[in-house]
């Protein structure tokens, strides 16, 4: 059968602290009562209070909340200028295919026009050389 050994435990941790602050003291129980309350003295300076603590949370708190605004803020920043990137480059290609679009277009015109010429030339010289 288990049984729970956390009293004999910790009744083993007290006593083993009481030897070795009787054994410091010299057996005195008086000395070693004084060396524990001043070790328990010390060690509650050096633990910081539930205040202490709240504050500290809440200033790791506040600066982590400025360091994601910062980021969020920065992301934007970057989105904005992407967007404003991608708006620029596709003017640009707009202007450049209408620029294209334009130079096809007049140089069709160009091509059909002497084509028109050249059809007309051959339509008078076959009138030409029928009706003579």
């Amino acid at each position: 059968m288990s049984k729970n050994r956390t009293g004999l435990y910790a009744a083993l941790a007290a006593a083993g602290a009481g030897g070795y602050y009787l054994y410091r003291a010299g057996g005195d129980p008086k000395g070693a009562k004084e060396e524990m309350k001043h070790d328990v003295d010390k060690a509650r300076n050096k633990a910081s209070s539930p205040g202490q603590a709240e504050q500290k949370a809440e200033k790791f708190g506040a600066e982590a909340g400025e360091k994601i605004d910062e980021a969020v803020a920065n992301a934007k920043t970057k989105a904005t200028e992407a967007d404003k990137k991608a708006a620029g480059v596709a003017q640009e290609s707009l202007d450049k295919l209408n620029e294209a679009r334009q130079d096809v277009s007049q140089k069709l015109r160009t091509e059909i026009e002497k084509a028109d010429q050249t059809v007309e030339q051959k339509a008078s010289e076959a009138k030409g050389t029928v009706s003579v």
